[in-house]
Order: structure tokens, then C-alpha cells, then sequence
């Protein structure tokens, strides 16, 4: 089951009375007191205070901060104007402080402004076009590195005791390291071993996972919803979301990795019904009382590529959890991996030989990365 949106969309998105129905420009007000730069500052302190606890994990957290950041938001969309780059920062605190519901909930804010105020919503377009409209949501996902998110979206626990999925990753890591001696080392300087992070995903509800996966395919669906309104007003030129896709993925994949017995208690895998021939055969052969009709597909076959995807990450989980050492589970998710990214991505890492790759996407026709995100 989705979470409900930690705030409801609608109360930012009524329209002002009067000419404009996007109210008026929140950098209007330069006073001390303008909501506008209040919020501003209350953001550089919380990447501020983000930046130190990075390096030292006892620093103070920022949510004071980021809750600031909210509450300026939903303040100055609702009583003074709609603006774009108000709402991408509304959708970086909503994603601090209430996780992949605010981020969904924050995304939603601000497809709502693009699809229903584009000619009036603030930062109107300047001599440089929509660049002003445009940037703070080419910073969500980054441009040639990370995003004002990303290190938000690693942070997204993966255990009810708060485990987040950049834990996980190292944790995975450390395990394959063919050196005892290094992986002790990392152990010894403080991080978590995959054996201690296994044992908070057994304690973890089964709901838990069922629920996270559901606001995963939320926030996904709500990504793409403004990536499109972006993409019906300025085309190519739209913020890009490649990055924040590829997050979302990985916290899916890990989730569909440790959890997957978990999720077999709460969603299990649907499996395809025996033909009708068959059916009637085995009836034919065992009669009203006889044994029920073998079947002719076999048990769990998979329904689809994704299904297929997911079954592969359930093999890796049972060797995850029987062979922890062995490297099956690792090449088993290395190949759902690679199965999912698109072609000009998976040549990137196939084709090491800059020169040569660049031959190879000229022969063939395919589009770089760069141009198809």
C-alpha cells in the first residue's frame, strides 16, 4: 500500500485572484523579513550542517533547518506566489525529513505548477530563456555528477532500524573483498559487515518492505509525470531525471534482494495458469476424484522480462543467505544490473576504449548517453 502524501498538493496549487494566477515573485521582497530569503538561508544551513555530518556523524542533523525549508515553501506558494525554484526546494526538505512519501508528495507540488501555471510561474523566463525556471530541478538530479538529492536517496533506510541503502552497498562490498586482511580493516574502521546488516533485515516487518517498494514505484511515477510536463513545454531541454531513475532502482533491487522470502509473505509472485488443453487432459486422465492435473508450464516461470529480473534477485538472495562468500549472488545481480541499463549506457562500461567505443557507436547508429538521457 502507497503512504499517503505527506501533505496534500491541492493546498499549494489554488490559483491567486487577481491578473496573475501565480501570485507574485517571492524575490520581490529583499526585507529581513522575506519568507523567500529566510527559506534560502535556512537551506545553506542545512547542506551546511549535511556537509559535516558526512564527516563526522556525531555533528548536529539538520532538520531544524530542512523544516524551516518546508514550512517557507508551503508559505509562499500558498499565499504568495507559485514559483518553481520554492518548490524544488520544497521537494529537497520533503525528502529529508519524511523519505520517499516527501519525495513523491514534493514531486507532485511541482508538476502541478508546471502543468497549471507554466506562462506566469515564477522565475518568469529572462534574457537566457527558461535557464532561471529550469535550473533548480537540473540540480535535483545533477548534470555531469551528483544532485542535490542523491545523497538524500542513499540515505533511504532499508531496515526498520534505520539502515540506509549506501550502508548496504558498502556492506555488499566489503563482503567481496578476496582479501581477509582488507575486509577487517574496513570492518575495524567502523563499518557495518553484511552479516550485521542481514540481521536487522530479519527483524525488519515484511510490511516494511511491501510499503517501501510501493512508494518506490510512487515516487518513480511521479518522476515521470514531471519529467513529461517538463517535456511538453521545452522538449529537449528538459531537467534531466536519469540519475534519480537509476537511485530508485537500486534501492528497488536491494529491497527485491535482502527482503525477498519477506515479500513472498505479504505479495507472492503470481504464477501463469495451465493451459486449457491441459487442463482438460488431466481431467480426462484423473477423472472428477482423481489427482490434480500436473502442470504443463513450469512452477514460477517467469511472466515477463521484469519478472524474470525479480526471480534472478530471489536466486541472489537465497545464496546471499546460504553462501554468503560465494560470488553467485554477486554475479547474479551484476546481470539484472547490466539487463536493465539502457544500450549507450551498458557500452560505456563494456567498451573501456574511449576511441573504440566512439568507432563503434558511429558504425552502429547508437546514440551516446549523453544524447538519449
Amino acid at each position: 500500500m502507497i503512504s499517503p502524501p505527506t501533505l496534500d498538493p491541492q493546498t499549494l496549487l489554488a490559483p491567486f485572484e487577481g491578473e496573475s494566477l501565480a501570485g507574485q515573485d517571492p524575490r520581490a521582497d529583499m526585507s529581513p523579513s522575506s519568507r523567500f530569503l529566510q527559506m534560502k538561508d535556512a537551506r545553506t544551513g542545512a547542506r551546511r550542517k549535511e556537509r559535516a555530518l558526512d564527516v563526522d556523524a556525531d555533528a548536529a542533523a539538520p532538520t531544524d533547518e530542512w523544516s524551516e525549508v518546508a514550512e517557507s515553501a508551503c508559505l509562499i506558494l500558498s499565499e504568495v506566489g507559485k514559483d518553481l525554484e520554492v518548490a524544488a526546494w520544497l521537494v529537497e526538505a520533503l525528502l529529508r525529513l519524511d523519505g520517499v512519501p516527501g519525495l513523491f508528495t514534493g514531486l507532485k507540488v511541482a508538476q502541478g505548477l508546471v502543468e497549471g501555471f507554466w506562462d506566469t510561474v515564477h522565475p518568469l523566463p529572462d534574457e537566457e530563456g527558461n535557464e532561471p525556471r529550469l535550473a533548480p530541478f537540473i540540480a535535483l538530479n545533477g548534470s555531469g555528477g551528483d544532485g542535490t538529492l542523491t545523497q538524500a536517496l542513499r540515505k533511504i533506510p532499508l531496515t526498520s532500524a534505520g539502515h540506509p541503502l549506501w550502508q548496504y552497498e558498502q556492506a555488499r562490498d566489503i563482503e567481496t573483498l578476496a582479501d581477509p586482511s582488507k575486509r577487517e580493516a574496513r570492518l575495524a574502521d567502523g563499518a557495518l559487515s553484511l552479516e550485521k546488516f542481514m540481521e536487522a533485515m530479519r527483524e525488519t516487518p515484511a510490511a516494511f518492505y511491501a510499503s517501501l517498494l510501493d512508494d518506490v514505484a510512487e515516487a518513480r511515477r511521479s518522476l515521470d509525470g514531471l519529467s513529461d510536463a517538463f517535456a511538453a513545454r521545452v522538449g529537449r531541454d528538459a531537467p534531466p531525471a536519469g540519475g534519480l531513475r537509476a537511485i530508485l532502482q537500486d534501492v528497488e533491487d536491494a529491497v527485491r534482494v535482502i527482503a525477498a522470502d519477506k515479500l513472498l509473505q505479504v505479495t507472492p509472485d503470481p504464477l501463469p495458469d495451465a493451459p486449457a488443453d491441459a487442463a482438460e487432459a488431466g481431467e480426462a486422465a484423473g477423472g472428477e476424484d482423481g489427482p490434480a492435473p500436473a502442470r504443463t508450464l513450469p512452477a514460477g516461470r517467469p511472466l515477463g522480462r521484469e519478472d524474470a529480473f525479480r526471480q534472478l534477485l530471489h536466486i541472489a538472495a537465497y545464496f546471499r543467505e546460504t553462501e554468503p562468500h560465494s560470488p553467485i549472488s554477486y554475479s547474479l545481480e551484476e546481470v539484472v544490473r547490466r539487463g536493465r541499463l539502457p544500450l549507450p549506457q551498458l557500452l560505456d562500461e563494456l567498451i573501456m576504449d574511449a576511441d573504440a567505443r566512439r568507432f563503434f557507436f558511429i558504425a552502429s547508429g547508437v546514440k551516446p548517453k549523453e544524447e538519449v538521457e
